[in-house]
């Protein structure tokens, strides 16, 4: 074999490698994410929202969302999840992006292009946690030396806390 072959195929692949690996996150993650929702008790729906209050998905629990991961150029996608039980709204939970370890494979092997410029753009410079799950909160509670007392709504308890309830 012809020696400057050689080294022209090796360095065109040097290249190619360079090249591929210089936007590590775009690589590696989706600008969308699927994002399971669920609750306790289960059957509650669930509206989500983005920063500016666009409703960007709904559902009943257990379920599934695909959200971005990012709302523009350098910025995080946050989310605001809120649960309802029969039109009642019982609860909100707040999910927002974070860097993905992904994105930092572009120090390591240089790729400023990537850096500054196309896992930005994409958005996959971030990533979403798996899941959302939102369980009852209590409405108040109260805490002293001899023990605590929590006020929740009837529509928070199950079969056997509720069989257990005395009318006052």
């Amino acid at each position: 074999m012809n020696p400057f072959r050689i080294r022209s195929f090796t360095t065109a692949a040097s290249v190619g490698v360079a090249l591929l690996c210089s936007n590590c996150a775009t690589v590696f993650n989706r600008t969308t994410q699927p994002v399971r929702v669920a609750s306790n008790p289960s059957g509650l729906t669930f509206k989500v929202t983005d920063k500016e209050g666009v409703v960007v998905g709904n559902g009943t629990t257990p379920g599934e969302v695909r959200l971005k991961t990012s709302s523009n150029y350098f910025v995080p996608a946050a989310y605001i999840f809120t649960f309802s039980k029969n039109g009642k709204v019982v609860g909100s939970q707040v999910l927002t992006a974070r860097v993905s370890g992904w994105y930092a494979g572009n120090i390591l092997i240089g790729g400023l292009i990537g850096l500054v410029i196309v896992d930005p753009l994409t958005g996959a410079m971030y990533t979403l946690p798996d899941d959302v799950n939102f369980g009852g909160q209590p409405m108040a509670s109260v805490t002293h030396d001899s023990g605590s007392l929590q006020f929740v709504s009837i529509d928070q308890l199950d079969g056997e806390q509720r069989a257990r309830l005395a009318r006052l």
